[in-house]
């Protein structure tokens, strides 16, 4: 198993052309016990086959933190827009109180920044491989 081999502690998010590998499978699931918003649960992101979660940290930055354990920097908000796309959103980040969604970098990086509608880097699209 690939994930045997990862570091222990915290991992940088990055994204590539997807190649089907080991850390560019995620599960998004229902946090049980959670709570949630307008009538939808929060979401666990996690590394497929691993409790591997993605995490919100300060400065508004995502690290997969080895395990899931329902801390609200762990918890994820997702809504459809209305041409499709789903914008995410942790339920919050540590160190402020502004609300933000994920976002890519470029082609390599994803980053929390405030949601701006006009923008594409934040309307996301899940598909199965």
């Amino acid at each position: 198993m690939v994930s045997a081999n990862w570091p222990q502690g915290e991992i940088d998010i990055r994204m590539d052309v997807y190649m089907c590998q080991a850390q560019q499978k995620w599960n998004i699931s229902p946090a049980e016990g959670a709570g949630g918003y307008l009538g939808e649960p929060y979401f666990k992101i996690t590394v497929a086959g691993t409790d591997r979660a993605l995490a919100a940290i300060e400065g508004g930055e995502l690290v997969s933190v080895p395990s899931f354990t329902g801390a609200p920097e762990q918890l994820w908000r997702i809504d459809q827009l209305a041409d499709g796309t789903w914008r995410i959103m942790p339920k919050s980040i540590p160190g402020t109180d502004e609300k933000m969604a994920l976002s890519a970098i470029g082609s390599s990086s994803a980053t929390l920044e405030k949601f701006d509608p006009s923008s594409e880097k934040q309307r996301w699209i899940f598909n199965n491989p």
